[in-house]
């Protein structure tokens, strides 16, 4: 029986494969088969991402994941993991090979475009 105190977060985060930043980062410079997927609200977005991430809010992912291309793998990221990894497990069951990038923006420590200080939090 799954412990009801779960979060559907949490279940997303047991359940979706996932890879650290530094697997993502050498898996993107080493074969053109996998995207990075960025599933952040545009705001987010615009105000601090990884060059080369395609956005697609996790809000409208459902409604898009055609667009994507099935001989792809996507490595997908958020703020902290947590809503990447709903989005992996999702196109998971979806059939496609995607991948919760560990502990989002937060955690990647290489380069990016702006910062966490240029995000507005409400």
């Amino acid at each position: 029986m799954q412990n009801e105190s779960m979060s559907q977060d949490d279940i997303c985060l047991d359940k979706a494969p996932s890879v650290s930043p530094e697997e993502a980062k050498k898996l993107l410079e080493t074969n053109k088969n996998y995207i990075l997927l960025d599933v952040r609200t545009k705001m987010e977005y615009d105000k601090w991402r990884i060059d080369g991430a395609k956005l697609i809010q996790l809000s409208e992912l459902i409604q898009n994941y055609k667009e994507l291309d099935r001989s792809k793998k996507y490595l997908i990221v958020c703020l902290s993991g947590r809503r990447s990894a709903c989005a992996a497990y999702a196109l998971k069951e979806l059939g496609f090979e995607a991948f919760n990038i560990q502990g989002g923006m937060l955690e990647w420590p290489y380069e990016t475009i702006g910062s966490f200080e240029d995000i507005e939090i409400p």
